[in-house]
């Protein structure tokens, strides 16, 4: 053979294997199937793929418009702004099962309540178990957000977002999963009335009372109600009823005996937090599971720190801040970052600046910083700097959540963000007269504190931040409800136990001694 038919053989063979390759490329692509089934039984999909639920969409409510919506473009939009994702789809539906198949089930027509789950299985592809997600770092629960870019990652040859865990038992612990997430809708509400009712109560009695004991416990039932919470999740106490009962046992009875002496305050405030950000990392869908926390039925937020619990959190957070000598104060402010901020924990963008914002107050009060307009606006772009700085070492150190996606979106896709939470928050807030009245009511709480005299700077510190959240998240119902719980313990805990024992007051704020004082 010449020199020259040899080129041209090796060129048609080259030819050929390119052409093969596309070919290749799309049958892969063409054996990635996903189809939208009435019915799936798990535990007959199980003997030969991975199970799971899915949640349907974001918000209080779901259609089967919006969920096939987002099911094609791997995008959830609230229910209180429409509830349907736009823009080109990713993948379209099929009738005929593939090589690798996602079965999907959704919601009826028409609009229904967003608290069920539906059962989705992927069959070939290895899938054997039970299907796992980073969105919801809960095992076997799925956000509908990812099928698409599963089908697209496993057509291309990527890994998807959605895997699978060997789980012999998978259809069992998706039955049991399915009943978690119910027991913890169920007992939100009588959670969050113990929460408010027990802290009120023991608040109010020191302040009848004027006893510093009393206050102590007022302040500390906010993080023994979360704690307590967590406990009973880890300990699978799901149960609404047994659960509500436990929580208004073991909440005052815990925040009782931790104020009995005041030496014990700072300390319990410290390893409370450290636990905190010890479950979060470790264990979240314990706290996902947890009835004071994310609301993974909604599909709204599946772990970490929600709005609700960041404004609760505030309460021990600001309480530590009064009382930590000032080498300590960067610790303790270190460890809250952490705690909220932090992609493997609390993962809330919005809540690192409400810190950043409350725990600089809070320095600037105690340490009486005089403020003038340069230095406020100065102390605002290095809030937003340090921020955004924050949320960038986290991503380089392997971070990852939806704070450090948006961040690394860019400028337009964060102020696109930020406008779109603005949005929610003002749809939810105008909903109905109801959901108007009740923080226009919460609000005169939060008013009222920052009028009263004498002024107590951990109040002035939450409420600065507390501004800052109305901003930058979507709950304004929520954050000034629990805004205005946390200002009255607080103010009564700053306030009697100060002059219960006869600490100074200088210039309008009271000192707080980092000391421990005996009781």
């Amino acid at each position: 053979m010449s020199a020259r038919a040899a080129g041209r053989a090796a060129l048609a063979i080259a030819a050929a294997v390119a052409t093969l390759g596309v070919v290749t490329s799309r049958a892969n692509a063409a054996d990635v199937a996903v189809v939208v089934v009435p019915n799936l039984d798990p535990t007959a999909y199980a003997r030969e793929g991975a199970v799971g639920l899915l949640v349907p969409g974001a918000g209080s409510t779901v259609t089967r418009k919006g969920a096939l919506s987002s099911l094609v473009r791997g995008e959830v939009v609230s229910s209180l702004v429409g509830g349907v994702a736009s823009g080109k789809p990713l993948i379209g539906l099929s009738r005929e099962p593939a090589r690798v198949t996602i079965y999907v089930t959704l919601p009826p027509l028409g609009r229904s309540h967003n608290t069920k789950r539906y059962p989705i299985a992927i069959v070939g592809g290895g899938y054997r178990g039970l299907l796992v997600t980073r969105t919801t770092r809960i095992p076997g629960l799925v956000s509908i957000a990812d099928v698409a870019p599963t089908a697209v990652a496993l057509a291309g040859g990527r890994k998807p977002p959605i895997r699978w865990r060997r789980d012999d038992t998978a259809a069992l612990a998706v039955a049991r999963l399915d009943d978690r997430l119910a027991d913890a809708h169920d007992t939100r509400t009588a959670a969050a009335m113990v929460l408010v009712f027990t802290t009120l109560v023991i608040a109010g009695l020191a302040l009848l009372l004027r006893s510093a004991f009393l206050a102590r416990a007022g302040l500390l039932a906010i993080p023994s109600a979360l704690a307590v919470a967590l406990a009973l999740s880890a300990l699978d106490v799901s149960k609404p009823r047994d659960a509500t009962i436990a929580l208004a046992v073991a909440m005052p009875l815990l925040a009782l005996t931790v104020a009995w002496h005041r030496s014990l305050l700072l300390p319990a405030l410290v390893i409370f937090l450290v636990a905190e950000l010890v479950v979060l990392a470790v264990w979240p869908e314990v706290t996902a599971l947890s009835a004071i926390g994310p609301h993974p039925d909604g599909g709204g937020r599946y772990f970490g720190v929600t709005n609700e619990v960041e404004t609760l959190l505030l309460a021990p957070i600001l309480a530590a801040g009064a009382l930590v000598s000032r080498r300590q104060f960067i610790a303790l402010a270190t460890l809250a970052l952490l705690l909220v901020g932090w992609s493997r924990a609390g993962a809330d963008g919005g809540g690192i600046l409400v810190l950043l914002v409350a725990l600089g107050t809070l320095w600037v009060l105690r340490e009486r910083v005089p403020i003038t307009p340069l230095r406020a606006v100065l102390a605002s772009l290095g809030v937003v700097l340090l921020a955004l700085a924050l949320v960038r070492l986290d991503t380089l150190t392997g971070g990852s959540s939806h704070v450090t996606g948006a961040i690394s979106s860019g400028t337009g896709s964060l102020i696109g963000d930020v406008g779109h939470r603005l949005r929610i928050s003002w749809e939810g807030i105008t909903a109905t007269t109801q959901a108007a009245v009740a923080p226009a009511l919460t609000l005169v709480v939060l008013v009222g504190a920052g009028l009263l005299r004498p002024r107590v700077a951990v109040v002035d510190a939450l409420l600065a931040g507390l501004a800052v959240s109305l901003l930058v998240n979507d709950t304004p119902t929520e954050v000034i409800a629990y805004g205005a719980l946390v200002a009255t313990a607080l103010r009564i805990w700053a306030t009697v136990d100060e002059r219960a024992t006869e600490r100074s007051v200088e210039g309008s704020y009271p000192r707080v001694s980092p000391a421990p004082l005996s009781r």
